[in-house]
C-alpha cells in the first residue's frame, strides 16, 4: 500500500503531497526524502495544496503496470 505525506513549502503556509515509496517511511516516489520531524502546519490554507507531479506520474505507471482486477 502507498501512503501519502505533506511537505511544507513557502514559509510553511504551502503544501506539497507527496507519495511514499513502499517499504519505507520517508522516500517519495520523485526520490525527495522527506524530514522524519516534519509535521503539516496547522494554519496552512488548504486552497494552497498541491500534489508533485512526479510521484503522481510514478504512482500511476505502478498502479497501471500492475493492472485493474477483473470484475
Amino acid at each position: 500500500m502507498y501512503e501519502m505525506r505533506a511537505e511544507s513549502i513557502a514559509d510553511r503556509c504551502q503544501l506539497l503531497w507527496h507519495v511514499i515509496a513502499k517499504d519505507t517511511t520517508f522516500s517519495t516516489l520523485c526520490g525527495s526524502l522527506l524530514n522524519p520531524d516534519q509535521t503539516p502546519p496547522p494554519e496552512a490554507d488548504p486552497a494552497a495544496e498541491r500534489y508533485c507531479a512526479p510521484c503522481m506520474t510514478a504512482f500511476s505507471r505502478a498502479v497501471h503496470a500492475f493492472g485493474t482486477p477483473s470484475e
